[in-house]
This record gives structure tokens, C-alpha cells and sequence, in this order.
């Protein structure tokens, strides 16, 4: 079974994390290397531009000019006498020149190399520069600030993507198992209905008995059609229907599942309300949400429908008694899977939002300031 949601949220937030610290990591070496190619550089045109003083100006090439030099520069400088040296000695020095780069000599100390004239070297040295890199230099700032909103940016649609992948690996699974139910289910349910229909009641206690059986055949096709909806939804089929009607059918068939939780049902609806809806699938958002409600009241209470008409909207009020929403509820309450009912598969509220949406409307869930849950559909009406 994939991972839940949340923990793929955890999983991918922390390797998100491990990428930010490796990537801040190897920004700021390539920083340092950035920052030691320029010291370098310079160096190397400070050594050749001393040089070319010395030999423009053709001073002695004495340890006194020397030790002159570093009080002035800050750099250690020696000159080299070509005719004392070894040849093997002077092969390496001119290896150096010939690469133009400065000689790391250990991890502490460098030296550039440049030819002086015909008989002399003259050698620079300076201690290692220690890097000076620091959020407080703009373009050090500016350079992670840069990196860390592109790979906030990226990591962002990367988790999207990959929550999407899950959730689509999640309802295909789940379209297999619906097809799978629907059919093992739909065959005995359709001989269950056919037989009830046709039973003559004898008596009122028989009558009601053939209302229950057809009532809790609705319901399992009902059910059934809601899991098949999730794993295919369908566009919905719009004809002229009264929502108030809708609204008062579907409490009527929910009375006996409402008196038995000890739960009133008030309906205060204008009637009628004409929207453009697919009966069966408005029928179904419904009935989710008003059982949703009564299962949210078990020790009893009130459930009350309301309606009110904004602009070309109509919104359907849905106030329950209960405890209210669960701040974790007000924040995921319409996601798929989402759910803090025990036994409960997360999947009512989230059809209710598909199907809301399908017509043009929205869905809101909110708590009462004088306690218990509210939901909020908003539907378009009907223009004449």
C-alpha cells in the first residue's frame, strides 16, 4: 500500500531539505573557488607589474629593493640569479612560468614566478588568502538567496508532481476494485429490488417493511455509484431541477438513520430553487453531507438545511449540534483520503467537492461560533 499523504509530505520535505544542505554546500565551494581564482589573478598581475617596474626602471636586483618591496606590497619577493641555480632547478621554474598560474607551495603559502631578464628570476610569495566569504557581502547573499528560492521553486513542483503520481497510483487502484465491486454487487442488488416491487403488502407493517428494503437498496446502489464516480468520474448530465425538492427527498429517505441517532432534521428551504444539475450525482453530494453530519452527532441533536440566494448563486446552508471541525478537518477536510472518522476511507466530502464543482459551485466548511459544523454549497442558478 502506498504512503499516506502526510508521510509522503514528511518524506519528500526531508529529502528536499538534505538536497538544500548538499546544494548550499556545494555553492559555497564553487564560491571559494570563484573567490581564489580571482585573489589568484591578481596576484599574478601585481607580480608581473612589479617586475616590469624593476626591469623598466632597471633597478638593483639586491635583497635591499627586496626587502623595500615588501614593506610596500605586503608580498614576500626574492630574485633568483639564473647563473647559480641548478638545471634542474631552473627547468621547474620555467615549467611554472610557462603555465602562467600561481604555485601552491603548501596549504599555507603561494608563490608566482616571473622572468625578469636574461640572468634573473624574480619570485613573489604570500600567505594563503583565507576566504572572506560572508552573508553579509551582497553578492554572497544574493547568490544563496537566488539558490535557495529557484530550489524552493523547483522542489515545490516536484512534490506537487509527486503527490499527483501518488494520488492517480492510489484511484487506479481503487477504479479496479470499484469496477470489481460494482458488478459483484449491482446483480444481487437489482434482484433485491425487482423482488421487493413485486411483493403485494398485506398490512401497513409489511408496507413499510418493502419501503425499508427499497430505502436500503438505494442506499447500496448509491454507494455504489459513489465509488465508481471516484474512480471515473463522469461529466454530469444537466437538466432543470429543484434543489429545494432534491434536498427534502433526500432528508426524507435519511428520517429513519436521523430518529435512530436521536437527530432532528429542520428544513427550511424556499421552494422551489431551479439549478441546472445532475439529480443523481446532487442527490449524492447531498446525502454524504447530511450523513457525514448525523454520524458527527451520536449522542443526538439538530440538524438544520437552509438556504439563501446570492447574486446568481444559491448557497445551502448544512448546521449541525456536534463538536465542530477539527482544525486538521477545516485544513483537509474535501482531500481524497483524508479522514479522522474511525473506519472511516476519507472519501465523502471529497465526491461532495467534486460533484459541487462539476456544477459550477464551491464548497466551504467552517464552525459555528455557537458550536457544531457548518458547510457551505454554493450553486449557480438557474437565468431565465
Amino acid at each position: 500500500m502506498s504512503a499516506s499523504p502526510q508521510k509522503l509530505r514528511l518524506t519528500l520535505g526531508l529529502g528536499f531539505l538534505a538536497f538544500i544542505i548538499a546544494g548550499s554546500l556545494l555553492l559555497l565551494a564553487w564560491l571559494r573557488q570563484r573567490e581564489l581564482e580571482e585573489s589568484n589573478r591578481l596576484f599574478m598581475a601585481l607580480a608581473k607589474a612589479n617586475a616590469e617596474s624593476v626591469r623598466h626602471m632597471n633597478l638593483p636586483r639586491s635583497e635591499k629593493l627586496a626587502r623595500s618591496l615588501k614593506e610596500l606590497l605586503g608580498v614576500s619577493i626574492t630574485f633568483l640569479d639564473r647563473e647559480t641555480m641548478m638545471p634542474e632547478v631552473e627547468s621547474m621554474i620555467q615549467s611554472d612560468i610557462k603555465r602562467g598560474s600561481v604555485v601552491n607551495l603548501s596549504d599555507h603559502q603561494q608563490s608566482v614566478i616571473v622572468e625578469l631578464d636574461r640572468h634573473h628570476y624574480m619570485r613573489f610569495f604570500r600567505d594563503t588568502p583565507a576566504s572572506s566569504l560572508s552573508l553579509r557581502d551582497p553578492a554572497t547573499r544574493n547568490a544563496f538567496i537566488t539558490f535557495w528560492l529557484i530550489s524552493a521553486f523547483v522542489g515545490w513542483l516536484l512534490v506537487r508532481e509527486r503527490l499527483k503520481r501518488a494520488q492517480s497510483e492510489r484511484l487506479a487502484m481503487l477504479g479496479r476494485v470499484a469496477t470489481s465491486l460494482a458488478h459483484d454487487i449491482k446483480n444481487p442488488l437489482a434482484s433485491i429490488q425487482l423482488h421487493a416491487q413485486l411483493m403485494t403488502p398485506q398490512n401497513e407493517e409489511d408496507r413499510q417493511a418493502v419501503q425499508l428494503i427499497e430505502n436500503e437498496s438505494a442506499v447500496i446502489a448509491g454507494l455504489v455509484n459513489q465509488w465508481l464516480h471516484l474512480a471515473n468520474p463522469l461529466p454530469p448530465k444537466l437538466v432543470k431541477l429543484d434543489l429545494a425538492a432534491c434536498v427534502r427527498d433526500v432528508a426524507k429517505n435519511l428520517e429513519p438513520q436521523a430518529r435512530h441517532a436521536s437527530v432532528e432534521l429542520i428544513i427550511t428551504l424556499r421552494s422551489p430553487i431551479w439549478i441546472m444539475g445532475d439529480a443523481q450525482r446532487i442527490a449524492q453530494a447531498l446525502r454524504n453531507i447530511l450523513v457525514n453530519a448525523i454520524q458527527a452527532m451520536p449522542r443526538g441533536g439538530t440538524l438544520s438545511v437552509s438556504s439563501q440566494s446570492l447574486e446568481n448563486f444559491c448557497e445551502l446552508r448544512f448546521t449541525d449540534s456536534g463538536t465542530g471541525f477539527s482544525e486538521s478537518s477545516l485544513a483537509h477536510g474535501t482531500e481524497l483520503f483524508f479522514t479522522e472518522k474511525e473506519g472511516g476511507m476519507g472519501v465523502g466530502l471529497n465526491i461532495v467537492s467534486s460533484i459541487v464543482t462539476a456544477h459550477g459551485g464551491s464548497i466551504n466548511l467552517q464552525n459555528d461560533p455557537k458550536g457544531g459544523a457548518v458547510v457551505i454549497v454554493s450553486l449557480p442558478l438557474l437565468t431565465a
